[in-house]
Order: C-alpha cells, then sequence, then structure tokens
C-alpha cells in the first residue's frame, strides 16, 4: 500500500495546489458574479457552463493524453485554466463570466480525467478505493485551503483571482520534477461508450445523477448560504465546513468498500446525504454553529459518492481502458452537472434558498432507487479484493 501512495505523490501534492486554487475560485465566481449583480439565473448558467465545458474537455482530452502524454496534457490544461481566472478580473460582464466559466470546465475535464487515469493506471483492484479516497482527500484538504483565502479581499478583488491563478501555476511544478514516471500513453482515444453501458450501466446512471446534485450544490451553495443571511466571511467558513467534512470519511468509507459490494456503500451514503438535504430544507433558520456542524456531516456523505461508484466501474475495466472510462464517467457526470444547475436555480427562484436541497433530496432519492434495483438484478463483482478484472455485469 504505501508504495502504491510513494508512486502518485508528487501528482497529490500538484493536485493540492491545484484544488487550492479551485477551492477559492468555487466561492469567489458566484459571490463575486452576485456584487456585480448577476441575477440568480445567470449564476445558475455559470455553473451550468462550468459543466458545458467539462464535457466538451471530456470527448478531446483522450485524444490529447494519447498525443502528447499524461505529463504533458496536464501543463496544458493548467496554463490555459490560469489564463480564465485572470479574465474574471479584467471583465465583469455576464456573458464573460460565462465564457470564462466554460473554459475553466474545460481545463479542469482534461485535469481531471488525466489525474483520475493517471491514478487508475498506478493502482490495484486491491487497493484502489484507499488510493482514490486519499486522493479525494488531498482535494478536499485543497479547496478547505482556497476557500480561506476569500477573507484576504473582496470577492471581485484582483488580488484573489490572481492568488487563485498563481496557485493554479504552481500546480505544474511537482508533475515536472518528479521522477515517477506517468502510466503508458492509452492506445486508443476512443470513449468506450457502449462498452461501459453494457459492461456496467450503473455507472453512467449513476454518476450521471451524482453530477446532477454535486452541479448544483457546488456552484449554487454560496448563493443558499447568503440568502439565508450569512456574511461573505461565515460563507467561506461554511464552504471549509462542507470541504473538512468532505475529507473525513474518504479514508474509512475507501476501506469498506474495498471490502464489500461498493453499490450497497454508495446507497448507504445517498440515503444519508438526502435525508440531511431534507433537514436543510425544511429545519428553517439555523443557529451558525448547528448550520457548520450540517454542512460538515453533508459534506461527508456527499463527497464519498463519485469515488465509491468509479472504483466499483473500473474494478470491471482494468488500466488499458483506464484515460477512456474516466473521460466517459466524467462526461456522463457533465451532462448531470450541467442541467442540475439551471433546474436547482429555478427551484431557489420559486422556494427560496432551501429550494437547492429539495432539489437534490428529489434527485438522491431516484439515485438511491436506482442503485438498490440494479443491485437486485446482478450480484456484486469479485474484483474489489483482487487485481482481476470482474467480467459479470451490474
Amino acid at each position: 500500500m504505501a508504495s502504491a501512495y510513494r508512486s502518485v505523490a508528487a501528482l497529490l501534492v500538484s493536485v493540492f495546489l491545484l484544488l487550492s486554487g479551485n477551492g477559492l475560485l468555487l466561492t469567489i465566481i458566484p459571490l463575486g458574479a452576485r456584487a456585480h449583480g448577476h441575477s440568480e439565473i445567470e449564476i445558475g448558467f455559470l455553473g451550468s457552463a462550468y459543466f458545458v465545458g467539462m464535457l466538451i474537455g471530456a470527448v478531446i482530452n483522450p485524444a490529447a493524453v494519447r498525443r502528447s502524454g499524461h505529463a504533458r496534457a496536464y501543463t496544458a490544461s493548467v496554463a490555459l485554466a490560469v489564463i480564465a481566472t485572470l479574465g474574471f478580473a479584467v471583465f465583469h460582464q455576464p456573458w464573460a463570466w460565462i465564457l470564462f466559466r466554460g473554459v475553466l470546465g474545460f481545463c479542469f475535464a482534461g485535469l481531471y480525467a488525466t489525474v483520475e487515469s493517471w491514478l487508475q493506471g498506478k493502482s490495484e483492484n486491491a487497493v484502489r478505493g484507499r488510493v482514490l479516497a486519499a486522493y479525494s482527500v488531498v482535494q478536499y484538504a485543497g479547496w478547505a485551503v482556497g476557500n480561506q483565502l476569500i477573507g484576504l479581499d473582496e470577492p471581485t478583488s484582483f488580488t484573489l483571482f490572481s492568488g487563485a491563478a498563481a496557485l493554479l501555476a504552481a500546480a505544474i511544478l511537482p508533475v515536472m520534477i518528479t521522477n515517477e514516471d506517468p502510466p503508458e500513453r492509452p492506445a486508443s482515444p476512443e470513449l468506450p461508450l457502449r462498452w461501459l453501458w453494457r459492461t456496467s450501466p450503473i455507472g453512467i446512471v449513476g454518476v450521471f445523477l451524482i453530477g446532477a446534485a454535486n452541479g448544483p450544490f457546488w456552484s449554487l451553495t454560496p448563493i443558499y448560504a447568503a440568502g439565508i443571511g450569512l456574511t461573505s466571511g461565515e460563507v467561506g467558513t461554511f464552504m471549509t465546513m462542507l470541504t473538512i467534512g468532505s475529507a473525513l470519511l474518504q479514508i474509512p468509507i475507501g476501506r469498506l468498500s474495498d471490502r464489500t459490494d461498493r453499490r450497497a456503500v454508495l446507497v448507504g451514503l445517498v440515503v444519508a446525504t438526502g435525508l440531511i438535504e431534507l433537514f436543510l430544507a425544511l429545519a428553517g433558520p439555523l443557529p451558525r454553529m448547528l448550520l457548520y456542524g450540517v454542512g460538515l456531516a453533508i459534506g461527508s456523505v456527499l463527497a464519498t459518492q463519485y469515488y465509491v461508484l468509479v472504483s466499483h466501474v473500473n474494478d470491471r475495466s482494468g488500466p488499458e481502458r483506464a484515460v477512456g472510462v474516466a473521460a466517459v464517467l466524467l462526461l456522463a457526470y457533465c451532462v448531470g452537472a450541467i442541467a442540475g444547475p439551471v433546474t436547482a436555480g429555478y427551484a431557489m427562484s420559486k422556494l427560496g434558498p432551501g429550494g437547492l436541497h429539495v432539489h437534490n433530496a428529489v434527485v438522491h432519492a431516484v439515485l438511491a432507487a436506482y442503485v438498490i434495483w440494479r443491485m437486485l438484478a446482478a450480484s456484486a463483482p469479485p474484483a474489489t479484493v483482487s487485481a482481476a478484472p470482474a467480467r459479470s455485469p451490474n
């Protein structure tokens, strides 16, 4: 297990820097848009534009990795993300921010698919859940650090956007100086969509629904928090509690999912998330400390779902398909996350800030029902405890 961590250590350091910058952007972009007078629907389109960009990037990235290799594709994506980040500080019109948000989505599609295929290529099935859990912990630690930087200046300031750009740029360094080799370039850039649907339909449908909930959750939660009366500093604290919570259970859930049916673990996480969302939607105003505690709780069960499901899918696919599978899953996630912020923004315009949690509770109810149906239709894969690829469909 230690050797598996050592082989991706530099990559994880790079991810921490990358997500520190993105964590700051995650908070200052919607708050900055609100300060510039953008409407809630326009802010919802900001979230959707990010995932439109990710969808395009998910289609293009496999060919880029095949042509240039993991490290060069990663570096190119970071460089473009830095340029887009600085654009927010120069142009304030809604159309410009939607465009730059879309470019960031395109870049992060390449970054996530490259990083996750890199990790998949360096880990065996028996430890995959824990390796991805460590990756997720690093992501949310970076987000937590980034969210705390909002207190340095106003969310519309050049200081914060240039700081985010600097963190993104610094993420190039660990990948460039490491002596660990990246995985082999994929033999084919094609997206194995039909193959993956036949092999693991729960992967495509499940990731789509997770995207439909996670997209609005992360893009509209700052607006929810401001709408219930939190100051900018308190919004940053609430987002930090969400990200700390997101890291809390990653290793325990990853270890549990390596030892049992990952789908059963997923159902438990989804049901717990839906119950907390119903509480937030119905409870009314909460004391700040209680609200922060609920944020910690929902982050801990929401953020673990994606990687439990990704590990389940990759138990079946093998390292030779890692880039293509990562891109297909990201594509399905993006389709859900494109629609999610718009429908959730509409729910918030009709129901108030709590409409966000009503929307997501419905999505999680559908996800839990689908996974349970698939569990009744097919047995769990045997590959969660060995390096051999599973063959039975789920």
